[in-house]
């Protein structure tokens, strides 16, 4: 397609306090687009837009007799998200152009370019291709909004039933609904297994859902973080005991934070739930916190067949599962890991794998954390 041809259709509007470059742009448009409007400063173009002006391409000037063209810039792009501006100046050079698409434009023309006899496809692959530029900025805007969109439909479309089969279930398990017999009990623990297995898979998709949409928040606040590693631990006692493993914690009584205690007791939920499935039936898990100097260290290690070195590096990445027959039967997104390292690098911290992948010698995560998250991280 000729690049001419591909302003076909558009609604173009010329903005400009010299009557002889309004003239040329618009005997210059019109043969290729669907129509021209002029404007000769600021004032008019208010008008326009103020009176609903539906414009696809805007050309505008730089330095305007009533208004400042960067200004009316950030203005139009208030109004119009979707239309592609593109700047025209007789000065100003690279400094103005890099300081226009910061703005919100989506091209830049010198004005000397507009007055060159004769050839013009310079002049017009610009102006295709900053509305191809805007078309691809509201394509992905309109991606974002899907994404809101599904993420908002899978909290209440699947997290909340999956959560009542849940309750459910326990319900059924706890004799509060009548004696069940030993096949009725086998059936409704399987049932109960799968069901924790496809809440877990909800949760992973949905937190890293917030994360890839950037929707990640820390609610910081004084915190004990001593009694949040308790809590990730005795939550975990029941896994274990299945497995007929020990976990221990070693960890001062108090340790007096100020970070988002729910979102790093998910971040140990999940450190010790991997620690627990990858590590087989007798086996140990032991959790340690120490405090050194404005940083808390936390450990989780275990005693399970280990991670090997070579994918050390490739763990926190999105969808990795460690390669291996001793794995390839542990049910998981892949996504743990980053919703993980994500929590952590919020919070001002790091974490980090060791482990020499010896069966038996297992693996240690390592989290650090300021005791204080600064309030100027959180996003």
């Amino acid at each position: 397609m000729d690049v001419v041809d591909r302003l076909a259709g558009q609604r173009v509007l010329t903005v400009d306090d010299s009557r002889a470059i309004r003239a040329f742009l618009q005997e210059l448009l019109e043969p290729h687009v669907q129509a021209v409007m002029v404007a000769a400063d600021g004032a008019e173009t208010r008008a326009m837009f103020g009176k609903g002006g539906i414009f696809d391409l805007v050309l505008l000037d730089l330095i305007l007799p009533d208004a400042d063209g960067m200004d009316l810039l950030r203005e139009l792009r208030a109004i119009d998200a979707d239309c592609a501006i593109v700047m025209i100046t007789g000065a100003g050079g690279v400094h103005s152009a890099t300081a226009a698409v910061l703005e919100g434009a989506d091209g830049y023309i010198e004005k000397q370019h507009l007055t060159t006899a004769g050839e013009n496809a310079q002049f017009f692959y610009a102006l295709a291709q900053a509305v191809e530029h805007r078309a691809g900025v509201v394509a992905s805007r309109r991606l974002e909004s899907m994404k809101a969109d599904f993420y908002s439909m899978v909290t209440h479309d699947l997290r909340n039933p999956a959560g009542n089969v849940l309750v459910a279930l326990k319900m059924l398990l706890s004799g509060k609904a009548g004696p069940l017999e030993p096949r009725q009990t086998s059936l409704a623990q399987l049932a109960m297994r799968s069901a924790e297995k496809f809440v877990t898979l909800i949760n992973d998709y949905l937190d890293y859902a917030k994360i890839d949409a950037g929707y990640l928040r820390l609610d910081p606040a004084e915190a004990n973080l001593a009694q949040v590693l308790r809590n990730s631990v005795e939550q975990a006692l029941v896994q274990a005991e299945l497995k007929r493993q020990t976990i221990s914690l070693d960890a001062p009584h108090e340790i007096a934070t100020f970070m988002d205690a729910t979102k790093i007791e998910q971040v140990m939920d999940n450190l010790i739930s991997n620690a627990i499935k990858y590590t087989p039936e007798d086996g140990a898990i032991s959790v340690s916190a120490s405090v050194q100097d404005a940083r808390v260290v936390i450990n989780v290690a275990d005693t399970g067949s280990g991670i090997a070195p070579d994918q050390l590096g490739h763990l926190f990445s999105k969808y990795h599962r460690i390669p291996g027959q001793q794995t390839s039967q542990i049910q998981g997104t892949g996504l743990g890991l980053l919703i993980i390292k994500e929590i952590v690098e919020a919070h001002g911290g790091v974490v980090h794998a060791a482990s020499e992948g010896v069966p038996g010698k297992g693996s240690v995560f390592t989290v650090e954390l300021p005791l204080r998250v600064a309030l100027s991280t959180v996003s």
